[in-house]
C-alpha cells in the first residue's frame, strides 16, 4: 500500500510499450464495485477470491507489467503466479506507508488504524522479499524507480530470482 505500484507500472509499461494492469481495477470492474464496497458488503474473503480469479486470468499472458494490490502475494493461492523471474516489489518505509496512505478511506485495511498497518506491513516484508526483486522508493520519484526496474529487466545479469524459482 502506497509504494507507488500503479504510478510506476505505468512508466515501465509506457517504456516497454506493453499494457498496464492493475489487478485492483479488474477486480472492480468484475464484481460491479468499489474494493471498499466489496470489503464492507462481502468480506476480505471474497475480496481475495476475486483477485485470485483475476491473476488467474492473466496467467500466460505476455508484455504485460501487472500491478497488484499489496496482499495479493501473501495468498497462498497466488503464489505460483508471483514465483517467476521479472517479480519486483517496490520497498518503501512504514513511515512512508503511513504518510502516503494518510487520509485515504479507499483502503479498507487502512481504516483498523495504525498498528494494524504497521502489522501488515511487518507481515507481508518476508513474503515480499521472499518472491522477488526489491527496488527501493523512498527519495526517489517513479520515474527514477522504473528505470532501475527497466535496467535489471534488460541486464545481462541476472537480478536476485525469487528464492525456489530457480
Amino acid at each position: 500500500m502506497g509504494s507507488g505500484k500503479t504510478s510506476v507500472g505505468r512508466l515501465l509499461a509506457s517504456r516497454l510499450d506493453w499494457e498496464l494492469v492493475d489487478t485492483d481495477a479488474l477486480v472492480e470492474a468484475r464484481a460491479g464495485a468499489m474494493i471498499a464496497d466489496i470489503f464492507r458488503e462481502k468480506g476480505e474473503p471474497a475480496f481475495r477470491e476475486l483477485e485470485a480469479e483475476v491473476l488467474e486470468s492473466l496467467r500466460g499472458r505476455r508484455n504485460l507489467v501487472v500491478a497488484t494490490g499489496g496482499g495479493a502475494p501473501t495468498q497462498p493461492r497466488n503464489r505460483e503466479f508471483f514465483g517467476g523471474p521479472g517479480v519486483f516489489y517496490l520497498r518503501v518505509s512504514l513511515e512512508n506507508v503511513l504518510q502516503r496512505t494518510r487520509g485515504n478511506r479507499g483502503r479498507p485495511l487502512l481504516s483498523q488504524g495504525e498498528e494494524a498497518v504497521r502489522a501488515l506491513y511487518e507481515s507481508r516484508r518476508p513474503v515480499y522479499e521472499s518472491m522477488g526483486t526489491g527496488v527501493e522508493t523512498d527519495g526517489r520519484d517513479p520515474t527514477a524507480v522504473a528505470g532501475e526496474i527497466l535496467r535489471l529487466l534488460r541486464s545481462p545479469t541476472p537480478y536476485r530470482k525469487p528464492a525456489g524459482s530457480g
